[in-house]
């Protein structure tokens, strides 16, 4: 008799200030389906009370580590720290202020009964800064559900590559929904670093697309928390200019084996992108009332070549002479708020 496939899933939690979703996190671990994992929780040094709020759960399978701040330039860093004290033959990725559904492990263990996989992942839903839900699909998840089979399963090997170097592809995988097999992300030495302050998810996804097959649902997998203090926010602009600097130079790699074509494609992809961290940007702005910034940012956002971010800055120059942010907007429109509920 065959006997079930339930390996050990390590889950790694970042968290940094997160006392007000931390318990959230811990929580939506709890209730899994699937019972055979640990969390291995690295504290950034965070300076409220996020290690108080962990400590109120004494499940032994959560672990808390707590470290000196590094900030999120060593965001690589603190993942590895966080791999190297795990023992799971999966590594699942859940940072501190995001949640998983109850059925997260157990729709993607069983893919990896499979050694052909290296990573699985599904669709991503946001949630604002009280745990609600957007009502409908992001406009990034209704685009990825459209894709080519063979790039969402990376089948053949390296299918998915050229896409993840792509401006696109850095939505492509959401880090909430993954789990990754622990053999072929040692096989490329940990979670990767890219420059300055960029996230880590991405260069190491690219790698492991070089690695193995991927598993994709079209299932919600994870919950990513939408606020204005979140360091995809906090550092905007360095996280909009420096990925494409550190895709430039991998571009030059040789182990990529990218075409002259695929090349063309993924420069050109890159080029709307100070455009939407403008929008972005000045978003900010109109929540701190910061009503001249918030136009000087809506100005540069105009472009006639993004018609979506280009309406979206117009509205926000007109909020910004009213004194008023855009969120009622954005939750007319199906899409969460980073403001918090009176």
């Amino acid at each position: 008799m065959t006997e079930p496939f339930e390996p050990l899933v390590s889950i790694v939690t970042p968290t940094y200030n997160h006392e007000r979703f931390i318990g959230p996190c811990i929580e939506s671990v709890l209730r899994q389906s699937y019972e055979n994992w640990e969390m291995v929780i690295i504290d950034d040094g965070s300076s409220d009370r996020t290690a108080d709020a962990i400590r109120n759960y004494s499940d032994p399978r959560i672990s808390y580590f707590h470290q000196e701040n590094k900030g999120i330039g060593a965001l690589a860093d603190t993942y590895n720290r966080a791999l190297r004290l795990s023992k799971g033959e999966l590594i699942a990725i859940l940072e501190g202020d995001d949640i998983w559904p109850a059925n997260k492990l157990s729709e993607l263990v069983p893919a990896f009964s499979d050694p052909d996989i290296t990573l699985g992942f599904g669709e991503e839903r946001d949630i604002d800064v009280d745990g609600r839900a957007a009502p409908r699909a992001s406009r990034t998840s209704r685009k990825r559900m459209k894709l080519p089979p063979g790039i969402l399963s990376n089948d053949p090997l390296r299918s998915a590559t050229p896409y993840l170097l792509s401006l696109e592809g850095q939505s492509f995988i959401p880090p909430a929904t993954v789990m990754i097999r622990r053999k072929s992300l040692e096989s490329i030495g940990g979670f990767q670093r890219g420059l300055g302050v960029s996230p880590t998810d991405v260069p190491t996804f690219i790698r492991l697309s070089l690695q193995g097959k991927f598993y994709y649902t079209q299932t919600v997998m994870g919950f990513r928390r939408r606020h204005a203090n979140s360091a995809t926010l906090q550092y905007l602009q360095p996280m909009s200019t420096e990925p494409y600097e550190f895709i430039a130079r991998l571009l030059e790699s040789p182990d990529l084996d990218i075409s002259t074509a695929d090349r063309r494609t993924i420069e050109k992809s890159w080029r709307a992108r100070s455009y939407s961290w403008e929008f972005s940007a000045g978003r900010l702005c109109l929540l701190e009332e910061q009503w001249r910034q918030a136009r000087s940012h809506f100005v540069r956002a105009l472009s006639p070549r993004e018609p979506r971010a280009c309406l979206g800055a117009i509205a926000g120059w007109l909020f910004s002479w009213l004194h008023a942010d855009l969120e009622s907007l954005f939750q007319l429109a199906g899409r969460s708020s980073l403001k918090p509920s009176e």
